[in-house]
C-alpha cells in the first residue's frame, strides 16, 4: 500500500462540513489545507477551530496544489456544479449524499467524469458499519434461504426548528426532505442488501412541518430478483425511533436497528449475536447524534483509492441508485413505476 501525506478542502463549513474537518485531523497523514465559507462570521470560526486557511471563492482553494481530495458538504443541490468544477480542476472528489438531487443531474456529473481521470467517492458511511457488513455477509452466504421480503422504516423527528431559515426541505437545494436527505442511508442499504428495484409505488405527504418537502411517506416495492418490500419514512415521527430493516427469507427472518443486528430466527446467526456496546448512533431525532467512527473509515478508503487508484467503494454508479428510486417514489403519488 502507497503511503504518503494526503491534502484535503472542504466545501461548505455547516454540521457535517465540521463532522469532516473533525474526522481529517484525526486520520494521520492526512490535513486540511482550506475551507470554502459563505459567510464571514463562520470563516473566522473555521480558520480558529481548524487553524486553515478559509476562502470566499471555490477557485481560490482549488488553487492550492497540494489538495488531494476536495469533500464537497454544501446544499445537495449545488452538489453538480461544485463537482464539475472541482473536476475541472484536477481534484479528487469525496461528496456527501445524495450525490445530486434528480438522476438527470448526475448523469450530467458522469458525462463530466467521463474525460477525466478523477476519483469520485459518495460518502454512505452506514456500509463501513461492522454489524451492517456482517448482516450483508448473512444474506450473502445463503443463511436466510430464498430472500421473500424485506420490510423497513425510518420513521424519525426533526423539529420545526430544523428546518427554519434553512435550505432543508427545499425542493431546489433538498430535491425533497425526509426520504432523499434522512432516509437515502436506509434506501442505499436496502439496495445494497436487496438489489435493485424493478416496480414502485408510494405516497409522501407533508402534514407536519412547513416545508416544500415531504415529512412522511410509504412505499411498496417489487425487487429484481422477485422479492417483495415496503417502507415507511417520516420526519415528523415524533419523538422519532431507530431506522430498521427486517428480512425474512424461506430459512428465517433476521432484524436490523439502529446500526445493529437485534434478533434472528435463524439459530446459528443468533448464537454468534454478542451485546455491542458501542453505540454508533442512527440520528433518529438528532442528525449530530452520530459517531465518527464510520466516516473516518470511509474518508480512509477514498484515500486508499487515490493512494492505489482503485474503485471507490461508492461511485456515481453505486449513488445513483438510490436517487434512482427516491425520485421514483416521489413520481409516484400511487401509481406503479417501472424503473429500468
Amino acid at each position: 500500500m502507497v503511503k504518503r501525506n494526503v491534502g484535503f478542502g472542504i466545501i461548505g463549513t455547516g454540521n457535517i462540513a465540521k463532522f469532516h474537518a473533525d474526522c481529517i485531523k484525526k486520520i494521520e497523514g492526512s490535513y486540511l489545507l482550506g475551507v470554502v465559507s459563505k459567510t464571514e462570521t463562520r470563516a473566522k470560526e473555521i480558520s480558529k477551530r481548524f487553524n486553515c486557511s478559509v476562502f470566499f471563492e471555490l477557485e481560490k482553494l482549488l488553487e492550492i496544489p497540494e489538495i488531494d481530495i476536495v469533500c464537497v458538504c454544501n446544499e445537495s443541490g449545488l452538489h453538480g456544479d461544485t463537482i464539475s468544477r472541482i473536476v475541472k480542476a484536477g481534484k479528487n472528489i469525496l461528496c456527501e449524499k445524495p450525490l445530486e438531487t434528480t438522476v438527470d443531474k448526475i448523469n450530467k456529473i458522469e458525462r463530466v467524469l467521463e474525460s477525466s481521470h478523477i476519483k469520485l467517492g459518495c460518502v454512505f458511511q452506514n456500509r463501513e458499519n461492522p454489524e451492517y457488513i456482517k448482516l450483508k455477509n448473512y444474506l450473502d452466504s445463503g443463511a436466510l434461504g430464498k430472500v421473500l421480503l424485506c420490510q423497513s422504516t425510518i420513521n424519525w423527528y426533526r423539529s420545526p426548528k430544523y428546518y427554519e431559515d434553512s435550505w432543508r426541505g427545499t425542493i431546489a437545494m433538498d430535491g425533497g426532505a425526509a426520504l432523499i436527505n434522512q432516509g437515502i442511508h436506509t434506501v442505499d442499504l436496502i439496495i445494497d442488501l436487496m438489489g435493485e428495484v424493478s416496480e414502485v409505488s408510494g405516497y409522501i405527504d407533508t402534514l407536519y412541518h412547513k416545508i416544500e418537502g415531504e415529512d412522511i411517506g410509504v412505499a411498496s416495492f417489487k425487487f429484481k430478483s422477485g422479492a417483495l418490500g415496503t417502507l415507511s419514512f417520516g420526519t415528523s415521527l415524533y419523538p422519532g425511533e431507530p431506522e430498521s430493516i427486517s428480512i425474512y427469507g424461506t430459512k428465517g427472518s433476521i432484524y436490523f436497528s439502529g446500526g445493529k443486528i437485534i434478533s434472528s430466527t435463524i439459530d446459528k446467526i443468533n448464537n454468534h449475536l454478542i451485546a455491542n456496546k458501542i453505540d454508533l448512533g442512527s440520528g433518529a431525532s438528532d442528525p449530530m447524534a452520530i459517531s465518527d467512527q464510520l466516516h473516518i473509515s470511509t474518508i480512509k478508503n477514498m484515500i486508499n483509492v487515490i493512494l492505489n487508484d482503485e474503485k471507490p467503494k461508492v461511485d456515481i454508479y453505486e449513488a445513483k441508485k438510490s436517487v434512482t428510486l427516491i425520485n421514483a417514489i416521489y413520481q409516484s403519488k400511487g401509481n406503479r413505476i417501472v424503473i429500468n
